[in-house]
């Protein structure tokens, strides 16, 4: 049985395309898998019905601020022990940095390296979500609008990326609101007013505008789909699909989705320029996403580099900030160091860890995470309760399988970061003995073996953790 679940990547493109670097970047489950590692994706608890040969753990819930009941914490000395060999295992890269501490109190229990500037890959997402989660009211959804007057009309962007081509579906994140819902309050409007021929603008700048890629992005990374476009509207069926290409304008694309959605409904309509809403506009229809804390818990757990970059941004822009690259990763940085971290030897190339450049030490992953655990940030405590469960969901799906990690199903929720030459993973683990710890793992060098053993050797390391009994 599995103990209460507490515990949530990147993906980039290897010169060479092909399904086996698609799994060794943490993008499909498949070939470079063990046989008993390589289960179907399973959807979030409370979703669906989960595979039956997957135990179902408990709804996503946040971690309890004051550790996890009355156990007791491990020693410093009983963590070195776990550790030792699993950090001895050949899967390590040549730079390894490792930090664990207590998830109650942050009392450092192991650190190897922590201090140490490494590259991090999409475990830099926990630094984006931390400053959204900090500046946002996660309640709130993103609201796409059509404004008008007369037969002019303007879909006004709101940033909200996961709109379903078709109806919505409320009880879903990705697709929570529709184009065809939109589409059914925009025709009704029209007929009421007597018009039926109308022409549809598009307006991406009065909401958190910048440029649809990062500057130090490769450009194999869209032409093979390892990331989307960034943009503050788009379709929940062009998200990022190795290797089908990112989509050439995620927002003009729900505007020929609105369009097309119209002429269903018996009103010509024709797309635009982009425009701002004419003077004197007024609402003809606007549809919601599911609460922020939900958008970002998906984008988290599908270390989905778009979605992650759209919403720092769109924080960035609340508070002031223009959307190009540096001033969003230069905001980042500056609210973590008014929240009291230490943000010495980080460097962000952008904030979703798929750019060449950022260095994050793992002590400033712990002590992100800690802050969640601990009770010094109630809302990461909720992006933490959202992240990939261990043999579960998310980029966790298909690992902790094997005979050496197992038992630490269920019981990890981390970030995973993969990058040619990196691995890294960063989150929570339950102790056999019931102590909530929060661990940094991130690795660098010539992954001379390929990606898979170097996972295991991580996994294998928080495996030890979980395996941790009552003191």
């Amino acid at each position: 049985m599995l103990k209460r679940v507490l515990a949530g990547s990147s993906v980039v493109v290897l010169a060479v395309a092909g399904y086996g670097a698609l799994d060794v970047y943490d993008k499909v489950p498949g070939i470079l898998t063990l046989a008993d590692a390589k289960p179907e994706p399973v959807p979030l608890p409370s979703q669906t019905t989960p595979a039956p040969s997957v135990a179902a753990p408990t709804p996503p819930s946040v971690p309890v601020v004051a550790g996890t009941g009355s156990a007791a914490m491990p020693t410093a000395a009983q963590v070195s022990a776990a550790v030792k060999a699993p950090l001895a295992a050949k899967g390590f890269l040549k730079d390894t940095a490792v930090v664990i501490r207590d998830g109650a109190t942050g009392t450092v229990l192991f650190d190897q390296g922590g201090t140490r500037a490494l590259t991090p890959a999409s475990t830099t997402k926990l630094l984006a979500a931390w400053a959204v989660a900090t500046t946002m009211d996660l309640e709130q959804p993103f609201t796409t609008r059509v404004v008008g007057t007369g037969d002019q009309l303007v879909l006004v962007a709101g940033g909200d990326t996961l709109l379903a081509p078709g109806k919505g579906d409320p009880d879903q994140i990705v697709g929570h609101a529709g184009v065809a819902d939109l589409a059914d309050q925009v025709a009704a409007t029209l007929r009421r007013q007597g018009r039926s021929t109308v022409t549809l603008g598009l307006d991406t700048t009065s909401y958190a505008p910048g440029p649809d890629a990062v500057p130090g992005w490769e450009p194999g990374f869209l032409a093979q789909g390892f990331t989307a476009r960034i943009a503050q509207l788009g379709l929940s069926t062009q998200r990022s699909n190795p290797p089908e290409p990112a989509a050439a304008d995620p927002n003009k694309s729900v505007q020929a989705e609105l369009v097309k959605q119209l002429k269903a409904r018996g009103i010509t309509a024709t797309a635009g320029p982009n425009a701002a809403p004419p003077s004197g506009a007024t609402e003809l229809g606007a549809v919601r996403s599911a609460p922020l804390i939900d958008v970002l818990g998906q984008a988290m757990r599908d270390s989905d580099n778009a979605m992650i970059e759209s919403l720092t941004r769109a924080a960035a822009f609340k508070a002031g900030v223009p959307g190009d690259n540096t001033s969003v990763n230069n905001w980042v940085v500056s609210v973590l160091r008014k929240d009291g971290f230490d943000v010495t030897g980080l460097k962000l190339a952008d904030v979703c860890g798929l750019a060449a450049g950022t260095t994050i030490p793992a002590k400033l992953l712990s002590d992100i995470v800690v802050a969640g655990t601990t009770g010094k940030s109630r809302p990461f405590a909720e992006v933490l309760a959202r992240e990939s469960v261990a043999g579960w969901n998310g980029t966790l799906h298909d690992r902790y399988y094997l005979d050496t990690n197992k038992a630490a199903a269920g019981e990890v929720r981390a970030k995973t970061g993969s990058l040619p030459d990196v691995s890294s993973l960063a989150g929570t683990v339950v102790t056999d003995g019931g102590r909530l710890l929060v661990f940094s793992i991130i690795t660098n060098g010539p992954m001379s073996a390929g990606a898979w053993p170097v996972r295991v050797a991580i996994d294998n390391t928080v495996a030890a953790l979980a395996a941790l009994p009552a003191t």
